[in-house]
């Protein structure tokens, strides 16, 4: 018996979100729609072009995101990441505590990680990220008694980003194989795949059980179709999810796919939306719901999440979901 149901190892983050015209974005040169990675003296530029517009704070990080709203729903959720004992430190250790999620956090002398998200009014989010300490994470850090209890470890590419980094999801995914806990991998972002695309493609044959990737993502990494790139997932044994925004999703596994549909609704803020999707995916899974199912889930919950401002999720969303 798994004492947990989810542990994710990610960059440990505080989200800042603020509503922008297009005209902002192109002033401060950033590729709308991607992630771009700045370090403190750009990150503190940003923020002080943008002084004068309110802002929303929350935890922040990809698979943080899919951890908070499993942990809302009910699941017993570990987060291995790293942090300062710094505000922003605190806040994500705080908030964490306050919603249940256990906490493995190494202490760094580098401020907390922060995630700046511009909100344009198609609803789309441009990232401006400074990981901070976070990028200091390794193998030292890595929880595997929690590893070998839990019945998933949920990681994205974003991990990708230091040799220290790298090494301890390598030896995460090693603690998860040894204790018969399946690897799901979350591709993350088109910028993670451009700089790490056959490394992607090892974990994905080698390592993962259920990988999840959009549209983008999964043409940069096989040069294919969605249809054609969840068929290849598939013919590895792997759970694939290829997720279509305003076309819904395919789940796949073996010789059998699930076309989901997507759910109607206003787009207000994307931000999240990808983690949501993971979450809402994950909880059907390790509730023992068939994959067509884990897609509807995973789905609804998107829908609503890209309804909003922020990375939240309704209280009717949470009861459909829980109904479902």
């Amino acid at each position: 018996m798994k004492s947990h149901d989810v542990v994710g190892i990610c960059n440990a983050l505080v989200d800042i979100l603020i509503k922008v015209s297009e005209n902002e974005v192109k002033h401060l040169g950033l590729h709308k729609g991607v992630m771009h990675l700045v370090d403190s003296p750009r990150q503190a530029e940003v923020l002080k072009y943008l002084g004068q517009h309110e802002h929303v704070v929350e935890l922040g990080g990809s698979t943080m995101n899919a951890l908070r709203m499993l942990a809302q729903l009910g699941k017993k959720t570990v987060f291995a990441g790293m942090v300062s004992d710094d505000a922003y430190g605190k806040r994500i250790t705080s908030r964490m505590a306050e919603l249940g999620i256990k906490g493995d956090l190494g202490k760094s002398h580098e401020a907390t990680g922060t995630c700046v998200i511009l909100i344009t009014p198609d609803g789309e989010r441009t990232m401006n990220t400074n990981l901070g300490a976070s990028r200091l994470y390794d193998e030292k850090q890595v929880p595997h008694a929690d590893i070998a209890s839990a019945q998933v470890l949920h990681f994205c590419g974003y991990q990708w980003d230091t040799d220290g980094q790298k090494k301890g999801v390598r030896q995460a995914i090693d603690s998860a194989k040894t204790a018969g806990t399946l690897v799901s991998f979350d591709v993350a972002d088109p910028f993670a795949v451009g700089r790490n695309r056959e490394a992607f493609l090892k974990v994905i044959e080698d390592d993962a059980d259920i990988v999840f990737s959009n549209r983008e993502e999964a043409k940069m990494l096989l040069e294919s179709t969605p249809e054609e790139a969840a068929r290849w997932i598939a013919s590895k044994g792997k759970v694939a999810v290829v997720k279509l925004g305003g076309d819904g999703a395919i789940v796949a596994k073996g010789d059998k796919v699930h076309k989901i549909a997507p759910v109607a609704t206003k787009v207000i803020d994307t931000t999240a939306a990808g983690d949501m999707f993971a979450a809402g995916f994950l909880y059907g899974f390790t509730s023992g719901k068939p994959l067509d199912v884990c897609g509807r889930m995973a789905a609804t919950i998107a829908s609503d999440v890209i309804s909003r401002i922020g990375a939240s999720v309704s209280d009717s969303a949470l009861d459909q979901l829980r109904k479902m």
